[in-house]
């Protein structure tokens, strides 16, 4: 099937005519029936009655309609963006990570880099908006964890590093018994458990060895949060915890532990390859590059409220 088959037939679809596709188009009503024709003899099936200078989907056509418009919208979405790249200034050095990143382990290796004078741009997103950002070149620099989908690690248009987070647990203080450096699955028995939304591929690991919870979030640190306040147990990871640390500057009274039985949590750090690229971005993409070593390894750690 060619584009503009797929362009035609999606905008007939739309707005229920041949004759207004082919104005959206900037076309004339005969090309666009040829090409609607010719779509059909492709696929060797009808897709509209006709009658009477009317047109009718059939059940074939809204079979397809269906199958092709998460296509047309990202295509256009992809269009629009490539159309904007001259309408902004970029600045020097843009940075997109997801929100569990971007709330304080972005900000804090940063901080020297642009008190010399740098200029940052620093935005967030999740992790499907975040590869498709970088694959359209509009940052030089991303870092993620894992989403709904798998990080295309083999990608032609940026390069990317895996780090290996360990997962833990953030609760109360106290509400634990276990004094030791870790927790195992047993030590959680009969606590509430808050994770991750269940489409997250990290979230479904917890979920196949602790079961649904009765709460779920979008991002780490306000479960980490409600955990804390609620006397429930977050499964978060090692830069969770430091986040909660740091930022609550120890007015939560939490305690984290490495949790054992459950796969570390993979961080992806990303560098496009078609950016004009500067020792500043190196030096920035580096200090990135050290906090996510860090958090590699996790040692037990409480707040001293």
């Amino acid at each position: 099937m060619k584009y503009n088959q797929l362009e035609a037939f999606y905008q007939v679809m739309l707005t229920g005519s041949i004759s207004q596709a082919a104005k959206n188009l900037g076309r004339t009503q005969p090309a666009v029936s040829m090409t609607i024709g010719g779509l059909e003899d492709l696929l060797a099936v009808k897709l509209f009655d006709r009658h009477a200078g009317r047109i009718t989907p059939r059940a074939e056509a809204k079979v397809l309609f269906e199958q092709i418009n998460p296509v047309m919208q990202q295509l256009r979405e992809i269009r629009g963006r490539f159309n904007r790249l001259d309408a902004f200034p970029v600045p020097r050095i843009s940075i997109i990570a997801s929100s569990n990143l971007a709330t304080h382990l972005v900000p804090h290796a940063i901080t020297k880099l642009a008190a010399s004078g740098q200029e940052f741009r620093v935005m967030n997103g999740s992790s499907d908006s975040i590869v498709l950002e970088m694959e359209n070149q509009r940052h030089d620099i991303a870092i993620t964890d894992l989403g709904i989908r798998e990080i295309p690690l083999g990608s032609p248009l940026f390069d990317s590093e895996v780090f290996h987070v360990p997962v833990c647990a953030i609760y109360p203080k106290g509400l634990v018994a276990n004094r030791g450096s870790s927790l195992s699955l047993q030590d959680l028995a009969g606590l509430e458990i808050c994770s991750l939304y269940e489409e997250n591929l990290a979230a479904q690991a917890v979920r196949a060895k602790l079961g649904s919870p009765r709460v779920e979030f979008g991002s780490f640190f306000p479960m980490a949060c409600y955990a804390v306040l609620g006397g429930s147990v977050a499964i978060a990871d090692a830069i969770t915890c430091s986040t909660l640390l740091a930022l609550t500057r120890n007015t939560l009274p939490a305690e984290c532990r490495a949790l054992e039985g459950i796969e570390p949590s993979p961080y992806y750090l990303m560098r496009t390859r078609y950016r004009p690229w500067s020792h500043m971005a190196d030096q920035s993409y580096e200090a990135l590059r050290v906090e996510l070593s860090k958090h590699q390894t996790f040692e037990a750690t409480a707040s001293d409220a």
